[in-house]
């Protein structure tokens, strides 16, 4: 049992500042009274975001706070050492009348903040770029830096989530994505818990809303016709059907039978079975429907090309159609993570890895050289920049193209391209490698099958000739 030393108001708060000096790792306030509280934290990151978490506690608690004002706002990258002085200045206390209505709404606004701090989301230019996140009950927001009072850079409701899960990015173990029907954020955290932190409360978040959602459903439906909002139903019933659809995405479907849909048709609710009309089958989620809702269209399985390489074409119902057709070309299949054996017995996809692993190595060179070289190799593989570097990840209409024979020339043109570049550069030209082992002079590139092949097996003669 201690005591407190000493307790303050959050109405006395005048100005709250974070001093980012890796020397000073402060957090300023200012009370009321022109006195000061200093805390001192273990980070910068750690001052920053007790700023932050502060500013949010006053900006509820007391509605008179405006923003700040004319201070810098630039935060450091990822893997920043050098020494920098910033100064995050979150609130200061405004005089003179308080503006009646809009700062109670905003003052209930962030009442309902469940996270907020500092991550980084990786832009289209390839480089990592500090936000200040804020998790609501609805939304999550990106602000700049230090300017959480002006508004948000970006916005997303929580309820229309897909999917969070982890990013293995270049062996980072504190990146994961956070999947919208509209746009893929793919954020880094400081640590991996952190990042796993973030994970759970976007996960709790997502549901909690559309378990608000569904609540309301129920009650809209006991209304009269006319104030169902028949347009809000439909979409928040197709945001659920996503929802349930995409945690399917590589699972194999299997039929449960009519009883456990109590004999109704998964799509409509009209009895089904017996004599009332025919059940047809859903190859992809093993869902049983009426005639009308399943009319016998054809799609490709993702889960039976993971896991059977099975190319061929089923019926699905009018759902799973228009699902697998919304989600045709997002990258929501990691290969190595589901079934990283398919490498072995589908030769076609092995190829891909072959030449996606080449691509990958000739992006460490062209984004090492002159910001026009990789603007044209983005334009090149636009919008499939997760090509370059997430050499597992597929998008259903990838798989297709895998299937038909035309991803390995796609791939195989830009590589061409590549390759031309490096060979023709003076700078990308001079990072080559030499063998140390048979030291033939011989200049080596790690995207060029042919040579490092060799010198992998003259490496396996020469380590088998010290075992012998």
């Amino acid at each position: 049992n201690q005591n407190l030393y000493a307790t303050y108001q959050l109405s006395h708060f005048q100005s709250i500042s974070v001093l980012g000096n890796l020397e000073a790792r402060m957090v300023d306030t200012v009370l009321y009274d022109n006195s000061q509280l200093q805390l001192k934290a273990e980070s910068p990151w750690e001052a920053l975001d007790w700023g932050q978490k502060l500013w949010e506690v006053v900006h509820a608690a007391v509605p008179g706070y405006m923003g700040r004002q004319n201070e810098p706002t630039i935060s450091p990258g990822l893997g920043h050492h050098d020494d920098y002085t910033q100064n995050h200045c979150f609130q200061k206390k405004t005089s003179g009348l308080l503006p009646p209505s809009p700062v109670l709404d905003s003052s209930k606004q962030y009442q309902n903040i469940l996270k907020s701090g500092t991550l980084y989301r990786l832009t289209v230019q390839n480089n990592w770029k500090a936000f200040t996140f804020v998790l609501s009950r609805a939304y999550l927001m990106a602000f700049q830096p230090g300017k959480l009072d002006e508004d948000p850079l970006l916005s997303y409701n929580v309820d229309v989530c897909l999917a969070v899960q982890m990013d293995n990015l270049d062996g980072c173990d504190s990146c994961f994505q956070v999947i919208f029907p509209q746009d893929v954020l793919r954020l880094r955290a400081e640590t991996r818990q952190r990042a796993q932190e973030w994970m759970e409360a976007l996960k709790i978040a997502a549901n909690v809303a559309r378990s608000s959602e569904q609540n309301l459903q129920v009650t809209l439906r006991n209304k009269p016709k006319d104030q169902t909002g028949g347009h809000e139903l439909r979409k928040n019933k197709r945001q659920s059907v996503t929802t349930s659809f995409l945690s399917i995405l590589t699972t194999l479907s299997l039929e449960r039978g009519l009883t456990a849909q109590s004999f109704k048709c998964a799509g409509c609710q009209r009895s089904i079975g017996l004599s009332n009309g025919k059940a047809k089958v859903c190859n992809y989620s093993g869902w049983y429907y009426c005639s009308s809702c399943h009319v016998d269209d054809s799609f490709l399985i993702p889960a039976r090309i993971v896991h059977n390489w099975d190319t061929s074409k089923y019926k699905v119902s009018k759902q799973a159609k228009e699902f697998l057709e919304y989600v045709y070309e997002e990258p929501l299949i990691d290969i190595q993570q589901e079934n990283a054996m398919l490498y072995h017995h589908a030769e076609p996809l092995a190829a891909v890895l072959r030449l996606r692993q080449r691509l990958k190595s000739l992006r460490a060179y062209l984004f090492s050289c002159r910001a026009a070289v990789a603007e044209d190799l983005r334009r090149r593989i636009f919008p499939r920049e997760y090509l370059l570097q997430q050499i597992h990840l597929y998008s259903l209409a990838d798989l297709q193209q895998v299937i038909e024979g035309k991803l390995a020339p796609f791939l195989g043109k830009v590589i061409k391209f590549a390759t031309s570049h490096v060979y023709s550069c003076s700078l990308c030209s001079q990072k080559g490698f030499i063998c140390e082992i048979c030291n033939n002079g011989e200049i080596l590139y790690p995207f060029e099958d042919i040579s490092t092949s060799r010198f992998g097996d003259l490496y396996a003669d020469l380590l088998q000739g010290y075992v012998a």
